[in-house]
């Protein structure tokens, strides 16, 4: 069991960065390859996929991008780790997530997305919201909410 959800996962990545092939194939290559995601490369994930910005637009650019959108409640250094919590919120804006009361009456934060999608399944149980993902794990995380809740909500604009 345990190989097939290996395997899952590795053919969702696969699609993923097929379905993001319009993005820089380098930007891509060094997301998938990070140790740690940074803030930029998770927004710019999310900007291009959505439509709010080009595939030659800078990390910077793609977390304001988000913030115009009301997708991302702070701007921080590019080069900030990425925290679980903070893609939580990317994710969870990004598809639309209802989620509970207090995602909903806090605006979507970090907090209560992360808390969310821990409910739903998305995320283990122990995993502390500081923690910072690879780059492999922030696309996996990606492909797991994208398989709950469909599409993300795309745009016309760039």
């Amino acid at each position: 069991m345990e190989i097939m959800k290996k395997f899952s996962i590795v053919i969702s990545i696969f699609i993923l960065t097929m379905s993001l092939s319009a993005q820089s194939a380098d930007a891509v290559t060094d997301i998938l390859n990070a140790e740690k995601i940074t803030m930029g490369q998770a927004c710019y994930l999310s900007a291009v996929f959505q439509g709010f910005a080009s595939d030659d637009t800078s990390f910077e650019d793609s977390m304001l991008a988000l913030v115009g959108q009301g997708q991302l409640s702070e701007i921080t250094e590019p080069s900030e780790p990425a925290t679980i919590a903070r893609l939580s919120e990317i994710y969870a804006k990004m598809f639309d997530v209802k989620g509970g009361l207090f995602f909903r009456l806090s605006g979507g934060s970090p907090r209560y997305a992360f808390k969310h999608l821990k409910a739903k399944g998305l995320i283990p149980q122990n995993t502390d919201p500081s923690k910072v993902l690879s780059g492999r794990e922030a696309m996996s995380l990606f492909t797991k909410v994208s398989m709950r809740y469909g599409e993300p909500q795309f745009t016309d604009e760039l």
